[in-house]
């Protein structure tokens, strides 16, 4: 962001406006066209599974998914963007907007690309997929959407003391606390994401296809044990692009 006349701007829904300040190199004509792609991303990854999110969350996105075009600013903000308004003025240009990639996004991790494939492979099975992260580590959640299901989940410690693995297991509820019960790990020595897209499916195919599943790995809702988990922990869920 070497523009010296950075934009500062907050982003709000309704009277409900983000705590976080951002700045920016982008201007007042190309900032709106920037955050209709990226909603229109996160409209499309979960358009099935009903999920939203905030303006906060909104903001998170822009500083994960573009981190040298925005930066928190401490100054107060020049300008209130409200996202919906925006995105209803702009929405009829998304395809045209993602079609020439002029916002084209960081290149993903291992993680995110990981997510991208399980996500297809998830959604022919039935299942619908959500990626999160913490600073610490990143968490892809699956579950079928009718009621009295189990939510599986696969997570990657980025700082992990074993080296680099994988954790597949499930959501479990047991007496109202709601944890992470780990089924299997899959290790690797390098990031090719062929083999250890494999390994993962083969461990995910073990778990899913096990019909000994007890009461309190079933959730009543599975979207909203989702989100709950989501929430106590401290996730936030990502939107992602790649082709």
């Amino acid at each position: 962001m070497s523009n010296p006349k950075q934009l500062r701007f907050i982003i709000s829904r309704n009277g409900d406006t983000a705590k976080t300040v951002l700045k920016t190199s982008y201007d007042i004509v190309s900032l709106p066209y920037l955050l209709s792609y990226v909603m229109g991303i996160f409209f499309e990854e979960y358009e099935d599974e009903g999920i939203g999110f905030s303006s906060s969350e909104l903001t998170d996105m822009l500083l994960t998914m573009y981190p040298n075009d925005f930066a928190v600013s401490m100054d107060n903000a020049d300008l209130v963007i409200d996202d919906l308004e925006t995105w209803e003025r702009n929405c009829s240009s998304y395809d045209t907007i993602r079609t020439i990639r002029i916002f084209k996004p960081k290149e993903l991790n291992l993680s995110e690309k990981l997510f991208c494939k399980l996500k297809k492979h998830c959604k022919q099975n039935g299942f619908y997929a959500v990626y999160a992260e913490t600073n610490e580590e990143s968490l892809i959640i699956f579950y079928r959407p009718q009621s009295n299901q189990r939510v599986f989940g696969i997570r990657r410690n980025f700082y992990s003391k074993n080296g680099n693995s994988i954790e597949i297991g499930l959501l479990i509820n047991e007496n109202t606390f709601l944890w992470f019960k780990t089924a299997a790990i899959v290790s690797y020595k390098n990031n090719n994401l062929k083999p250890i897209f494999n390994d993962v499916i083969q461990e995910i195919n073990k778990i899913t296809i096990d019909e000994k599943a007890l009461p309190q790995d079933k959730f009543r809702s599975p979207y909203v044990a989702c989100l709950e988990y989501l929430s106590k922990y401290g996730y936030s869920i990502k939107t992602i692009e790649w082709e």
